[in-house]
């Protein structure tokens, strides 16, 4: 398995807090069966940050060095999580080796919880025209996705990709994320299930829970999700089809809300 999105480099954001903490998450993700990792801190892009994070070099070559002394056998790459700004295009021509998967065409985007900006859909698709791919992060999480799954579909028609945390599948933030993740799955609008892992408590290191958890699906559609996808990802290739989309309706009903709460 290949976990494309996790908060692992010490001291950077929200994540792991130290070199301890981290060594010990790398130690969990590798047990769990995960071949390579990509640590993608929050980046809001603004100059001062986007610099910081080009200093974060010798922390991510101390945090490799210190896992293969520990014998952790797992692949660690770098990344970013991008928050969606207005300048998002020219920053990306210029920090392309800071922002995006293991310098490729790939970046994880990420929207406030409850925005999703209008005119997001011209805009990816200039974004895509300019040769980026971006990976919508966590849209089960995001209010507006929650509440009108269609504009997601509306993004990834036009180029996008989008990836669901694997602690909403697990119920970590709640029913709402957790029904608005089995409606994005059975539409098909999942491309990518990752740990987006910050710690050892919450936000924790794991995907292959998921092969129990998700058993109305095939092992073969779970393995594109956290092994095959992502690997195209790091490797900068295409994804492979996950197949047609299935146009969600443009606003989840009450009824159909109550009833995926208690079903």
């Amino acid at each position: 398995m290949v976990d494309i999105h996790s908060h692992i480099i010490p001291g950077v954001d929200d994540g792991s807090s130290s070199m301890e903490e981290s060594l010990k998450m790398l130690k969990i993700a590798w047990e769990d069966g995960i071949k390579a990792i990509i640590a993608t801190p929050h980046v809001f892009c603004q100059k001062s940050m986007i610099e910081n994070m080009e200093g974060l070099q010798p922390v991510f070559n101390e945090l490799k060095k210190k896992a293969a002394d520990h014998h952790i056998k797992i692949e660690i790459l770098m990344g970013a999580e991008v928050f969606f700004v207005s300048d998002l295009r020219e920053k990306l021509m210029i920090y392309r080796d800071v922002l995006t998967i293991n310098n490729s065409d790939y970046f994880l985007l990420e929207f406030p919880p409850d925005i999703v900006f209008p005119g997001s859909k011209e805009y990816i698709l200039n974004i895509t025209a300019d040769g980026f791919i971006p990976i919508i992060c966590h849209p089960e999480r995001n209010l507006v996705f929650q509440q009108n799954p269609l504009l997601l579909y509306q993004l990834l028609q036009v180029g996008a990709l989008s990836q669901v945390d694997a602690g909403s599948i697990r119920g970590d933030f709640g029913i709402t994320a957790y029904s608005t993740s089995m409606d994005l799955l059975k539409f098909n609008l999942v491309h990518v299930i990752a740990s987006d892992c910050h710690n050892l408590e919450f936000h924790v290191p794991g995907l292959s829970f998921l092969y129990n958890k998700l058993r109305g699906i095939e092992k073969e559609k779970i393995d594109m999700m956290v092994e095959k996808i992502p690997l195209a990802i790091v490797s900068n290739n295409a994804p492979p089809d996950i197949g047609p989309m299935i146009e969600p309706g443009s606003k989840k009903s009450f009824f159909d809300f109550i009833t995926s709460v208690f079903k």
